[in-house]
């Protein structure tokens, strides 16, 4: 045990690795941009609905629907965001478990209490489903809280995910404290980060909205404008923030791994994104401030696609540019279980699948109103 601490990074897992480390590396990325979706849908359709529940409070009609037709998708949202979450988490434990279960045992407490925060934030968007149109203050707290409890859980995700590039704090952090109370806030990649996942989730969560708006139109050409422009200058102004934040978090990476990034393919898929970005930036705008406001929300969805696209390549990159300064190998032992793997593929396929067979079912029953609600 004393030996094993005595290294920057505990020693390589003493059993095979079950999957090519290449096969896992596309699974990992492949579930993490479903996951992306589900969650900056959440996130972010949960921050737009609190405001939007302000502005109803205020005597804004459309508003008021938008708020309810937000509650009714976000338990849907919620649960997309866990069940597209299980397997990207299982795949990084995979290829990074060596730096990744550090982490989350140095920070164990608040790692731990994510499943029950997650709880009383699925509760609450319930709660809001089913009664979040009623009259009183209570929606209102509800809404807020759920976005507050959803913050709290990126938060911890993202002290995690930054704690366990820094492998050389390991030992000293577990000296200090063992008992599971370290976070990472004092890493100065951590405010930009966490900056970059909190805008990006609202301005995803903003085009999200404006689809709402788009689906809205069928039924009431004025209100679904209303609501196009609302998740487009959402959409524009966190995405506009979050070039700022961005370009912080890449100023403060440590300078010799910032120097290999910026020096191989990552990052052209770096490039790649911030062009999207604002591509998607402008489009967004240009929605916003249109006269028929549907006719540019198309380009803004497919800009946008695209940048979580490459942004998704760029983090994944800048992880194994880090851990690979650190002395990270993957395990070189292994042995492929090609049956459960094959398993596994056709299983994903199928519930693709089934999740696109029920976001159709569902935005047919938007289009045709809220009834349950």
């Amino acid at each position: 045990m004393t030996a094993s601490w005595s290294l920057t990074l505990p020693p390589p897992d003493p059993i095979a690795q079950p999957a090519p480390t290449g096969l896992v590396w596309a699974l990992l990325l492949l579930t993490f941009f479903l996951h992306l979706l589900a969650m900056n849908a959440a996130l972010g359709g949960a921050i737009l609905g609190a405001v939007a529940r302000l502005r109803a409070r205020a005597g804004h009609a459309y508003a008021a629907h938008l708020s309810a037709r937000i509650a009714a998708l976000l338990p849907v949202a919620v649960s997309l965001a866990v069940t597209f979450g299980v397997a990207p988490l299982l795949f990084l434990q995979v290829i990074y478990g060596r730096a990744f279960f550090v982490s989350s045992v140095l920070m164990a407490v608040f790692w731990l209490g994510v499943i029950p925060t997650l709880i009383v934030a699925y509760y609450g968007a319930y709660f809001l489903s089913y009664r979040g149109g009623r009259p009183g203050g209570a929606p209102v707290v509800v809404s807020w809280l759920v976005v507050l409890l959803l913050l709290t859980i990126a938060f911890v995700y993202v002290n995690n995910m930054s704690l366990m590039l820094r492998t050389a704090q390991f030992v000293p952090m577990y000296q200090a404290d063992a008992r599971g109370w370290h976070l990472n806030v004092n890493d100065p990649t951590f405010v930009p980060r966490f900056l970059h996942f909190v805008l990006s989730a609202t301005a995803v969560g903003g085009l999200w909205v404006a689809v709402l708006g788009w689906w809205e139109r069928r039924r009431e050409e004025a209100a679904g404008d209303w609501v196009i422009r609302y998740g487009a200058s959402w959409c524009a102004a966190a995405t506009g923030l979050n070039v700022i934040a961005g370009f912080w978090w890449l100023l403060v990476l440590p300078r010799p791994v910032l120097v290999q990034f910026m020096s191989r393919v990552p990052a052209i898929a770096l490039f790649l994104g911030v062009t999207a970005g604002l591509v998607a930036l402008f489009a967004a705008l240009l929605t916003a401030r249109a006269r028929v406001p549907a006719r540019g929300l198309r380009a803004a969805v497919v800009a946008m696609l695209l940048t979580l696209v490459a942004m998704t390549l760029s983090r994944d990159q800048l992880r194994t540019v880090t851990l690979t300064s650190a002395g990270f190998e993957a395990n070189p032992w292994v042995a492929p279980q090609w049956p459960a793997i094959v398993v596994f593929v056709l299983l994903l396929v199928a519930a693709l699948g089934t999740v696109a067979w029920m976001v159709a079912a569902l935005a047919r029953g938007s289009a045709r109103g809220p009834a349950g609600h």
